[in-house]
């Protein structure tokens, strides 16, 4: 785990994620129950302590795209069923007609 990109919730809010690299793992041992923490540092420079637990703490897979990536491409899907080049089409048609 030492080492490996993960995704954190620097507010630990469970949102809002950002990588991070992993530079200590531990585990905190009260009244006999097992915390996993982690010590990971931002690309800006700052290091933070915190429970590795998820939704605070999630793996970070380089092979996956980003959810925000996927966002643009749902927007762009729902704008060419709004209109585009279809509502171009009939207009023209109206046009012919109006001609004739």
């Amino acid at each position: 785990m030492v080492g490996e990109r993960v995704l954190v919730s620097r507010a630990e809010t469970g949102a809002d994620h950002e990588e991070a690299t992993v530079v200590d793992f531990y585990e905190l041992l009260i009244n006999r129950e097992s915390i996993p923490s982690v010590v990971v540092d931002f690309d800006d420079g700052q290091r933070k302590y915190l429970t590795a637990k998820e939704p605070n703490v999630m793996p970070f897979d380089e092979e996956e795209e980003p959810e925000w990536e996927d966002e643009d491409d749902e927007a762009e899907e729902d704008a060419d069923e709004l209109g585009g080049d279809d509502l171009d089409s009939n207009d023209d048609d109206e046009f012919a007609e109006d001609d004739e």
